[in-house]
């Protein structure tokens, strides 16, 4: 890791700077005791119909691809296909979703490193880019409201710049954009595929967080240069080493 002092840091967004899944079973357990009574599911079968659907539907990488940018329209799929498998009116997907929607935005939490992260970092001369699948209004939503874009030299966002990760484009794009070489970049990111795979293809190097949530699979191709549990791990590792080590 370091053959080349490193002048740039990359960060994936969800779930590596932005707690996007710790308010997801909240979320759905308000959502679905809300719509329960109207629509005439238990909430609990309800709960698990949609964990199987979106496990078997989001298991094509390739369906990922397409559907990435379209993430409130495989919602509302996914939550048709399972009111269907229970023998509910899957009309009412749509309403069901928005409101998932909302209350999953409401639960969006900083990491308590991130900011202290990002900004220890610029003032130590780093350049910074945030490199995020989805949407181009739901991604961008989340970077207005935590203020994000005010940290990075660059700010790639898939439904906006039209590739998303781990399409070596993505990277290339950023590394144009910080003005570094892939040997003087890393990258940040909690999905092995897309972030890990990415990078590595591209010539960077890839730093896997895992915040103790997460478990690496078992011969998985893409495998990180380094990983972490917490940002305050990728500080120590970036820091230069002492004379003599």
């Amino acid at each position: 890791m370091r053959e080349h002092p490193p002048k740039a840091v990359f960060f994936d967004m969800d779930d590596t700077l932005l707690d996007t899944s710790g308010g997801m079973d909240e979320a759905w357990d308000v959502t679905l005791a809300a719509f329960a009574p109207s629509l005439g599911f238990d909430a609990a079968a309800m709960r698990e119909a949609i964990r199987r659907e979106a496990t078997e539907f989001w298991r094509d990488e390739a369906a990922m691809t397409a559907w990435r940018t379209r993430l409130a329209d495989a919602r509302r799929h996914v939550i048709e296909l399972a009111l269907g498998s229970l023998g509910h009116d899957p009309r009412g997907a749509h309403d069901l979703s928005e409101r998932y929607g909302h209350e999953v935005f409401e639960r969006l939490r900083l990491f308590d490193d991130a900011i202290p992260t990002l900004e220890g970092l610029r003032d130590e001369g780093f350049r910074l880019a945030i490199l995020t699948n989805g949407p181009a209004e739901m991604q961008r939503a989340k970077v207005e409201r935590f203020g994000l874009e005010r940290y990075v030299d660059a700010l790639v966002i898939e439904g906006v710049f039209g590739r998303g990760k781990p399409d070596r484009e993505v990277f290339e794009h950023a590394l144009g954009a910080t003005g570094v070489g892939p040997h003087e970049a890393w990258h940040v990111g909690d999905n092995l595929y897309a972030d890990i795979g990415g990078a590595r293809n591209a010539g960077l190097h890839a730093v896997w967080i895992h915040r103790d949530r997460l478990e690496s699979p078992e011969g998985f191709v893409a495998v990180p240069d380094l990983v972490v549990a917490h940002l305050g791990d990728l500080v120590e590792a970036l820091r230069p080493e002492a004379p003599g080590r």
